[in-house]
């Protein structure tokens, strides 16, 4: 197994595959789209892989909600596969639909080894679909974010990204993003925070670190061409998160 090779994996209705193998392959990695299938129909296997990666876009049209199908196709056929690949200290990472993905099949946060389902992700509060640019603090509780500047921008667009949780102690341990203001205070309402997350939480870990999602896109700002306030931003900041998984596996794995 080459400890460099990543795979996007996708289902029906995933949109931003494309861009995040690009990322990937801009960041070191050798990469392969696959779709769900492949993996049930035993074509491909987990196991040749060390960075797993869930893409956004409408998976299965999200007609029973955002990464309901797959979630569910995960915790029936390949939670076993998936429980390994964790043990094996090997990277995951979930980006909006994926990040639902991760949530809703318990792989996130992953407390306890019951794999249910602990937080959720459901309709923002402005009942509509947001499409723009939010504001972020980083927080170094993952491999993902390692180095990262404190304050960060990215794109989000879902219509289903309020995170909500119930009976999680020290929830802030496992926090790698939270939605700010302009000032970089927490954000406190809309349009801040965009879905009226608990917490202004946009992205999650597990106890590991090696295992992480979020909300908005990081695979749709790796050039400084695509953001433009007051002067160009120095860093996209979407290429660190993936470099940082690079580093990691090379170091570590």
């Amino acid at each position: 197994m080459n400890k460099f090779k990543a795979v996007v994996l996708k289902a029906d209705g995933t949109n931003c595959e494309i861009e995040t193998d690009f990322i990937l392959r801009k960041t070191g990695f050798i990469s392969e789209i696959v779709h769900m299938n492949e993996l049930l129909d035993g074509n491909k296997y987990l196991n040749d892989y060390s960075f797993i990666v869930f893409p956004g876009g409408f998976s299965y049209g999200d007609y029973t909600g955002s990464g309901r199908i797959v979630s569910s196709i995960i915790k029936h056929h390949l939670i076993e596969d998936i429980k390994k690949f964790i043990s094996d200290g090997k990277l995951i990472f979930g980006i909006c639909n994926g990040f639902q993905v991760l949530v809703k099949s318990g792989i996130l946060p992953g407390l306890g080894n019951s794999n249910e389902q602990q937080v959720s992700l459901i309709n923002n509060d402005s009942h509509h679909y947001d499409d723009r640019w939010v504001k972020m603090k980083s927080y170094p509780n993952s491999v993902f974010t390692k180095n990262i500047d404190e304050y960060v921008e990215f794109p989000i667009a879902h219509g289903e990204g309020k995170f909500i949780y119930s009976n999680i102690k020290d929830i802030d341990k496992y926090v790698i993003f939270k939605y700010t203001d302009s000032l970089g205070n927490i954000a406190k309402s809309y349009p801040e925070n965009p879905n009226g997350s608990m917490d202004s939480i946009a992205g999650l870990a597990d106890a590991t670190g090696r295992i992480a999602g979020m909300m908005p896109h990081p695979e749709r700002f790796i050039r400084k061409e695509q953001y433009y306030a007051n002067g160009y931003l120095k860093t996209p900041y979407g290429i660190n998160i993936f470099e940082n998984a690079y580093q990691y596996l090379k170091e570590e794995l």
